[in-house]
């Protein structure tokens, strides 16, 4: 017996997953069940769950049976083919491993306070009359945040260049165009595409530019200049020396493999890349959606100010205070709940395998689905309610609850996203009262492989203290 099909053609699938993923899952699991099977062009199938059981297959399972890479190809083309986010086996553990110092739970209170004054810094310059979107000038914070504690860049030009750079390539990156390529072409194929126009194009005696009209290519340029930045600051920094330097970046050029092998410069800026594009779009989308549910219940707002007051006082949160608030971890926890980081992780099988109740050929890519998951009312009562008490004083299973994925593939980035969320939403609460510009409804947009809302969240300070 093989689990059910959706019977749609299979761009028509894609279309759908591209443009109305919510709705296409919860459509889907109404109609099939806890398990159905979508399927794009080119593409192994993919089968969608909510089953506990095989969800604590796929996150348990023996790696050399279970690989992310396959599931995760549409990144390529920006992160490239040495992410952390497409290495499986030996090449995953141990890149992972020289990873994970920088991350560690530790370090973050020598980041608090860069994150802290990053948040302070673009507070300032937020209008004092008139509506703007959280969504925008949260991607300002966690960006600026980022090029500082991972990259350890100051101010100054050419900061302000790679900034402008950086975000025009992942904007024209999360593009729906690029995911449909992404998603349709092998990656050796769509790289060719990529440069298709790339340099100017000789017509007879003529060289003709033809980039504006393919942006695809627009963005094959962007990454280019992207890139020649990198370089040159690794380059700078190899001779310059990194010892004393804090950074992520930095640390990662020190680290070394158990042969004592340091990373290649190419496998630097893919980690480079994957560290700057993850947490900067993910972390900004999450507090962006959790002022969306907190401005909408009063009552949660009013216990989120009380507990901030109780732990910091009048001043500033301080980087030891932050595990001290409970009620807004508990907030962002909830904000997870109701929407994932990313809806659904995978892993394609390496061979035959029986996943719950289905005998499965190699080749099939099994989605454990945060999103269904997170909703399923026998876990969650009435789990469309935003509900932060959910989460006080309890601790839901990882095969439950899991917006950072799971098992040995879990975000390396998570604590530090975590923190980081903890410390902007609260000096935002601490130096503004904000109201919603207009009545907001629950609306997505997809960015990549992001789900962002959809307008921004529109807002307005009614009060600076």
């Amino acid at each position: 017996m093989a689990p059910p099909r959706i019977p749609l053609p299979h761009l028509l699938q894609l279309h759908q997953w591209v443009a109305h993923p919510l709705r296409f899952m919860e459509e889907s699991a109404r109609r099939y069940g806890d398990s159905f099977v979508m399927q794009f062009p080119n593409t192994p199938p993919f089968l969608f769950t909510r089953d506990l059981e095989m969800i604590r297959q796929v996150f348990t399972g023996k790696p050399e049976d279970l690989h992310v890479g396959p599931v995760n190809r549409v990144l390529e083309a920006v992160v490239g083919k040495h992410s952390l986010l497409l290495l499986d086996g030996q090449e995953h553990i141990q890149e992972r491993r020289m990873m994970t110092p920088p991350f560690h739970g530790e370090r973050m209170l020598a980041y608090g306070l860069s994150m802290r004054e990053s948040a302070s810094r673009s507070i300032d310059r937020w209008p004092r009359s008139g509506a703007f979107t959280l969504h925008e000038v949260f991607q300002d914070i966690t960006l600026d945040i980022i090029l500082k504690t991972v990259f350890g860049l100051s101010e100054g030009a050419t900061l302000e260049r790679f900034r402008e750079l950086f975000v025009r390539m992942l904007n024209m990156g999360s593009a729906n165009a690029v995911l449909y390529l992404s998603a349709l072409l092998p990656a050796e194929r769509l790289h060719r595409v990529l440069a298709v126009g790339r340099d100017p194009i000789q017509l007879g005696p003529v060289k003709a530019d033809v980039s504006w009209a393919l942006p695809w290519t627009q963005l094959s340029r962007l990454m280019r200049e992207v890139d020649t930045y990198l370089f040159t600051e690794m380059e700078r920094r190899h001779a310059e020396g990194v010892e004393k330097r804090e950074d992520v970046l930095s640390m990662l050029m020190q680290a070394r493999d158990e042969h004592g092998q340091p990373m290649s410069d190419q496998q630097l800026r893919d980690e480079a890349i994957t560290l700057l594009a993850a947490g900067h779009e993910t972390t900004a989308t999450t507090l962006s959606w959790a002022f969306h549910f907190v401005l909408q219940h009063p009552e949660v707002e009013e216990k989120l100010r009380a507990e901030l007051h109780q732990v910091a006082g009048t001043g500033p949160l301080a980087p030891e205070q932050v595990n001290r608030l409970e009620y807004l971890d508990a907030t962002l926890k909830e904000t997870l709940r109701l929407v994932p980081v990313a809806p659904a992780v995978g892993r394609v099988l390496q061979r035959p395998m029986k996943v719950g109740e289905w005998e499965l050929p190699a080749g099939m890519a099994v989605m454990a689905c945060s999103y269904l998951t997170h909703r399923r009312p026998d876990l969650w009562p009435e789990p469309e309610r935003f509900n932060p008490e959910r989460f006080m004083g309890k601790r839901p299973g990882p095969h439950e609850y899991f917006p950072f994925g799971g098992g040995a593939r879990r975000c390396l980035g998570m604590a530090f996203a975590n923190y980081e969320m903890r410390i902007v939403f609260a000096e935002v609460l601490r130096r503004v009262k904000l109201r919603p510009a207009t009545p907001y409804a629950f609306r997505v947009a997809r960015r990549g492989v992001t789900l962002t809302p959809e307008g921004g969240v529109p807002v307005v300070v009614e009060s600076r203290s």
